[in-house]
């Protein structure tokens, strides 16, 4: 663990246990090429070295896959998804960064495509025009725009992983999360 997850973990347990809560520890292990299990191991060892011990057993998101398409599937069935085609170089090529961070907004290229047999894309989620506000423990309230600040955003990449967006919202809701702690960078996808 580097000092900024020994950081974001410290404030998360000691947010969870002053209230009475629970401390959940989950392994988001599911991008295959980098995720190995000596990984969580080692980062199992340095919280438990810590005197940062969770709460029931670690959750695997590698191991929640079955879960994940069934959710996936509902997105699908309710006609929120659509496949795109787009590489990072057409859309980085094709638009300027819009957040102060750099990030380029998905501005829907492939969104109204009618279907393309045997082409195999990622699957993306189609975000509604609207307004998203939040309280956030450190920055106070937050308001994002959804279309304009985020974008369609993939929730399953064009090799089959799932992403992290869809994933974690899917395992926060099953596990009851209430709180997280994230760093400065994970702001805006709060």
């Amino acid at each position: 663990m580097h000092l900024g997850n020994v950081f974001s973990a410290l404030l998360s347990w000691l947010s969870a246990k002053s209230k009475g809560g629970r401390w959940l520890l989950r392994i988001e292990d599911i991008d295959p090429q980098r995720s190995k299990k000596e990984y969580a191991q080692l980062l199992m060892d340095d919280l438990e070295w810590l005197g940062l011990l969770w709460d029931g057993e670690p959750v695997y998101q590698s191991e929640r896959s079955d879960l994940y398409e069934q959710y996936f599937q509902l997105l699908k069935d309710k006609g929120l998804t659509y496949p795109c085609y787009c590489t990072r170089a057409d859309i980085l090529a094709t638009q300027a960064p819009h957040e102060s961070d750099g990030r380029v907004v998905y501005k829907g290229t492939c969104r109204h495509l009618p279907p393309q047999p045997g082409r195999v894309g990622a699957t993306r989620l189609m975000v509604p025009q609207r307004e998203v506000t939040f309280t956030d423990g450190h920055y106070g309230l937050q308001s994002v725009n959804l279309s304009q600040q985020v974008g369609d955003f993939i929730i399953r990449r064009k090799d089959g992983a799932w992403a992290y967006q869809l994933v974690v919202v899917i395992d926060d809701a099953l596990m009851g999360v209430n709180e997280v702690v994230r760093g400065r960078d994970l702001l805006l996808s709060s």
